[in-house]
């Protein structure tokens, strides 16, 4: 089939042809080639193209579209976007993956505003995404759709129960641990295990250890630009949290960990991921988020490198904030010619089962099949698994995660666990802050420099490799000489104008 590049529709035309809601389309109508990201870890899928083809076999006729993959890196959307956007090639849906949301590209004028088109064609989306929306907006637009199947976030020290269960340490799944609780849990254990044993997998490049105690809005920003405190519920002054006596008290606490032992020597310059650290079975546990995915992930893997479970030790309730929305979101390009029917093959990634599971499982029978007695829960093929399968969505990116199928050792239960922990998000943790994100591009040089003092400080002073005593004051005087003051207060003033917008 010959595809043509399609006139964009308006929306008078689109209302009265009746195609919005994926109304079939005749074979006298074009189809439109929507052009599409599909994020890797740098190795292409070998049968990329058959799920492709499998998919345009829905909707070309379901909604007029032909869906063509572009693989990509997750390490260079960034890079990869900007240059196809620039040199005008043609891209339809483009991926935004670790980047803080869309702040870059909007400022640049790379992407289409998208209210009047979700309002119009994603409604599947709305549904799906509730809350989560409020990470897409940028200087009060709609530019990103978050792909998201949790609410909030929540933070723990992933802990192997077999050591607390071995020494008496009684693990409490409601209460929220304190650095004086885990300094206990940490010196029962070390005094234990012994000086070859760590309790704390950490590494220098990853989140840093604060960040699972502060429990602060970073306003779809971060630390650079400010904070607002007590999940976004305090007071309205943007504060550096770097001068608050809650960092400060943090650092003293991490140092002592280090002294101690509870830290390896190289925690700031190791290369190997927490997770790669427990599974040498050398470490009591790892700091991490703790939604029922992760922990169900983490603990698949604990089970089969060390042979034990793992139960998560909360640092902070469940919780509502613009940054936790930020992590992966879908944009459309001003290089796209048919915005239209680009947004219509996105809901359908949210409203159609099929399409959701052909994205992330691929063809059952070929790339997986259904556990015995289960319509949910798949498994591979004889033969296959993970490390030859010629199909894998390795990245979760793809539509309403509520409808993807889940892959044993996992079962069904893993939906209701979900369900659960986004009723469990309280008013009192949904800050009033949410869907404000902070526009640095003003006072992007400072900025950038304060970023560059913090990414300095954190794998040291975060993780208490030097002595506070002396560093705090270096650190505190180094973001001031960047600018933070400067950032700080242009933030302020944006917050101040969104909040009296918002009323």
């Amino acid at each position: 089939m010959k595809f043509k590049k399609a006139a964009a529709l308006t929306m008078a035309a689109a209302m009265t042809l009746g195609v919005t809601g994926g109304m079939p389309v005749s074979a006298d109508d074009d189809i439109y080639e929507v052009v599409v990201q599909f994020p890797t870890l740098g190795t292409t899928p070998s049968d990329l193209q058959k799920v492709e083809d499998a998919i345009n076999e829905r909707t070309e006729s379901e909604i007029g579209v032909h869906v063509t993959f572009y693989p990509v890196s997750a390490f260079e959307t960034n890079n990869t976007t900007s240059l196809m956007v620039s040199s005008g090639e043609k891209l339809d849906l483009a991926i935004s993956i670790f980047e803080g949301g869309v702040a870059n590209y909007a400022n640049k004028g790379m992407l289409l505003e998208l209210g009047d088109l979700v309002d119009q064609y994603g409604q599947d989306i709305v549904e799906a995404e509730g809350v989560a929306m409020k990470g897409g907006y940028f200087d009060g637009a709609l530019y990103g759709i978050p792909t998201e199947e949790k609410m909030g976030r929540v933070k723990a020290f992933e802990c192997r129960k077999d050591l607390l269960d071995k020494y008496g340490i009684e693990y409490d799944e409601n209460k929220i641990y304190t650095l004086e609780d885990l300094s206990e849990i940490f010196a029962t254990v070390q005094a234990g295990e012994g000086d070859a044993f760590h309790c704390i997998a950490a590494n220098g490049s990853e989140d840093p250890i604060y960040s699972y105690f502060d429990h602060t809005d970073q306003l779809g920003a971060s630390y650079a630009s400010g904070v607002l405190m007590d999940y976004g519920q305090g007071e309205d002054e943007i504060v550096n949290y770097f001068e608050t006596q809650e960092f400060e008290d943090y650092c003293n606490t991490v140092r002592s960990w280090f002294e101690n032992g509870y830290l390896s020597q190289d925690c700031n310059t190791t290369t190997d991921s927490s997770l790669v650290q427990m599974q040498t079975g050398n470490y009591l546990g790892m700091f991490s988020n703790a939604e029922p995915d992760m922990i169900a992930n983490h603990s698949v893997n604990m089970q089969a490198y060390v042979g034990t479970d793992v139960v998560p030790l909360y640092t902070s309730a469940p919780a509502s904030m613009t940054q936790f929305y930020q992590v992966t979101q879908w944009m459309i390009p001003i290089t796209c010619d048919n915005p239209e029917k680009t947004m219509e093959f996105l809901n359908l990634t949210y409203k159609d089962k099929d399409i959701v599971n052909l994205l992330y499982r691929g063809i059952e029978g070929t790339h997986y099949n259904f556990v015995e007695g289960s319509d949910c829960v798949v498994e591979y093929p004889e033969g296959i698994d993970a490390s030859n399968t010629p199909y894998s969505a390795v990245l979760n990116v793809w539509g309403d995660k509520m409808k993807d199928y889940v892959m044993a050792p996992l079962n069904e239960t893993y939906y209701d666990a979900m369900k659960n922990f986004n009723s469990s998000i309280t008013d009192d943790h949904i800050s009033r802050a949410l869907g404000y994100c902070f526009n640095s591009n003003s006072v992007k040089t400072q900025y950038a420099a304060v970023n560059d003092v913090i990414t300095q400080y954190k794998a040291v002073l975060g993780m208490g490799v030097v002595d506070p005593v002396s560093e705090m004051e270096n650190f505190r005087s180094a973001l001031k000489a960047a600018g933070i003051d400067d950032v700080i207060a242009e933030n302020q003033k944006q917050y101040a104008e969104w909040e009296a917008a918002q009323q």
